[in-house]
Parts: structure tokens; sequence; C-alpha cells
């Protein structure tokens, strides 16, 4: 949505509230999302996937797409009813394709719902929340850290369904053990920041698949690494590896993976974001599915890809509705908050939902009106982007 101002309606001076509503709305220049003019490519894998791929499992025009199951932990992350705990940002490898930002501070742990395990679980008491992640960094470089975290929600919540995020460098036994103890429902390891077959990281795999009710794969498809990934795949399966997450490859602004080969495809999501992904990553993941339907491989293979993801963010904009939402905003098309105010010089303000604009016509005939919309942020530490100030005449 383009951003619209319009000069201080009629005369006199906004209220203090309404001014600076309408600076930013001057300021900000959110370039257009131009996610719509990929649908013709999603449809068109779509089809590709299903000629393809007997039996795939296609929901939301694409937006899943998944060869056997997903894990209750990737279900609840497609509705938008998963929280990701980092509690580390520490890690002991520098992968080239890592997207985690470079400006957060090496310390940070916390969620976007909160900063300490009571506020975040008072948080998740007003929205839906179905699965909690615990990631980094890596989790295992500060483990007591990690399992505290984990500890005070499984014992707190123990219906939440719980999994971890492992490089699997430091993931050894006696830590599994312990994850196991506290109630962890799965693991997930991202081999391919140790070479895909690492010695010692398939060993720790192992022992996962034997402690804990659940082991992934969940990493990047890079197209690059394609025979060695396709090579791989019988001795993951032979370990114990229930589930295998593809990421469509993605080139982050701030992160390492910015600065990897490859061809690009730029885009721009609803609020703005610019990003790229590489446009050779998803037929990975269909050549991935085919490899483990061919050869029968005991594998759910999930495509992890920016249309799943923009299923994931409609959702996540839903739920996150009762922390973030004015009581006077209405959810548009899950992007933007629309609202309305009525005004006078004098500073009185009166803010009201779209649905009460024609009894709000009538109690304040000699009030001006504005109708003002919102970016939905994805964050409680987000206030969203004011993107819409303009007169609204009754």
């Amino acid at each position: 949505m383009a951003n619209r101002a319009i000069p201080s309606p009629g005369t006199g001076s906004l209220p203090a509230t309404l001014s600076a509503i309408r600076e930013e709305v001057a300021s900000t220049r959110l370039p257009a999302s131009d996610l719509d003019c990929l649908r013709g490519v999603w449809d068109a894998h779509v089809s590709r996937a299903t000629q393809q791929i007997e039996g795939l499992n296609v929901q939301g025009q694409g937006e899943i797409l998944v060869l056997g199951e997903l894990s209750p932990g990737c279900q609840a992350c497609k509705d938008g009813t998963w929280d990701c705990i980092f509690t580390t940002m520490r890690c002991n490898l520098d992968c080239d394709f890592c997207f985690s930002p470079h400006a957060i501070a090496r310390d940070y742990a916390g969620s976007l719902m909160g900063a300490t395990p009571e506020e975040i679980a008072e948080n998740h008491a007003r929205t839906r929340i179905t699965g909690i992640s615990f990631s980094g960094g890596e989790p295992f470089a500060e483990p007591q850290k990690l399992f505290r975290w984990v500890g005070w929600f499984t014992s707190h919540h123990p219906q939440t369904y719980y999994w971890v995020y492992t490089n699997g460098l430091l993931a050894d036994e006696p830590k599994l053990c312990r994850l196991a103890q506290l109630g962890v429902d799965e693991i997930r390891f991202n081999l391919a920041a140790t070479g895909y077959d690492h010695p010692a990281v398939l060993e720790n795999l192992a022992a996962a698949a034997r402690l804990i009710p659940s082991v992934a794969v969940e990493i990047p498809a890079i197209p690059e690494h394609a025979a060695k990934l396709l090579s791989c795949l019988e001795g993951w399966a032979a370990l114990g590896v229930r589930f295998l997450n593809l990421h469509e490859l993605f080139y982050e602004p701030g992160t390492n993976s910015a600065s990897m080969p490859g061809p690009r495809w730029p885009f721009v999501t609803v609020d703005g974001h610019r990003s790229a992904l590489n446009p050779e990553s998803r037929l990975l993941t269909l050549a991935v599915m085919q490899r483990v339907q061919d050869e029968g491989l005991p594998l759910s293979v999930n495509d992890c890809s920016l249309q799943s993801k923009v299923r994931q963010l409609r959702g996540r904009r839903r739920n996150l509705a009762p922390l973030v939402q004015a009581p006077h905003e209405k959810l548009v098309s899950d992007q933007v908050y629309e609202s309305y105010c009525a005004f006078q010089n004098g500073g009185e303000m009166h803010f009201f939902h779209p649905d009460a604009r024609e009894e709000m016509r009538r109690r304040y005939p000699d009030h001006r009106f504005v109708r003002l919309v919102r970016t939905v942020p994805l964050s409680i530490h987000d206030p969203g982007k004011w993107i819409v100030f303009e007169q609204w005449a009754p």
C-alpha cells in the first residue's frame, strides 16, 4: 500500500497526536510490496510439483507443500501459532548462509513476545501459541541458559510442543539427555553448517534419535550443494531422521547470507522489507522430494518456501492482534490496521473503528475526520508504521 499524506485538514492546528502521525506518514516511504507478482511463478511451481511427485500434500495453493507429514512444530509455524525464543546469539560457527542479523547483540535472549519467561508466557496466554522453538546463535554454546529456558517452559506449560535448533557440534549425548529429561519433543540439526556428513555431528544426531521423540534436519536448499545433499539422504534416514525441512535460500540484508554468490530474485514484503531469494533453490527441494519418493526413504520433506512464509506471517499477524491491535483498529487483508479519528482544533480527539463511521458522524457533526492506516507489527516491540493519513468527508 502506498503512503498517503494530506495537508492539515481544514484550518487551525492538528492535535499533537495526529500531527505526529501525519509527520510519520510524510517521512516514511515504504516501497510497494511485489509479492503478488510472484503468484504466477508459485502457481507454475506447484503445478510442476504435483505432476512430478505422487501423493504430494498441497494446501493453500502451495503455501503448504510437503511429501509425507508436517511435524507439529512445522504446523504451528505455518499457522503463525509459534514463537521462537533465542537463548543466546553466540555461535561456534560462522556459516555463509546464516541469516541471523549482525546487529543483534551476542548476549541477547528473548522472543518477539518478551524478554523473560514470565513476560513471554503472559503474552502467549493472550494469543494462541501451540509451539515454541529455542534457537540462536547456537543454543548449545551456552547450554545452561538453554536448559533454564527450556525447563521453565516445559514445567509451566507442558502441553505446548517444544523443539530446539542446533548445528550439532556441541550437542553431545549428556546435553541431549538433559533436554530429553526436560521434555523437549523435537530437535532439529542444521547439517549444512558442518558439511552435511560431519562424523561427530552424525554421532550426536544418532544419540538424539535414541533420546528425543523426533529428530529433523533443517537446512537451506543451496543449489550448489545439490549432489552432496542428495547423497546424504539415505544415511540420515538410517540414523533416525524423520523430518527434512528445506528452506528456500534467501539473501537477507545485514546477515552473512547477503554476501553469498548466486542468482537473485529481489522482492519486497508487505511491510516494505527488501530481500532476495535464489530462484533455483525451490527446484532443489523438488529434486529431494523426488529422490526420497523414488528410493522409498522414510522421510517427510517440507518445502519451507517464501510462499509458505507469507502464510506464516499472515497467521502471526492475526495471532499477535490481542497484543498490538488497538480496540478502534480493524485488521485489513492481514497486513494493515485501519482506523478513524474525529477531532477539533482544541485537541479533542475520538478514535473509532471503521465500522462505527456513520454513528460517529452523527455523534460529532461539527468535528473533522481523518482515516489512518498503519502496518501490522510482528513483535510487541514494534509499533508498526503509519502509512496513510487522509481526510475523510462523511
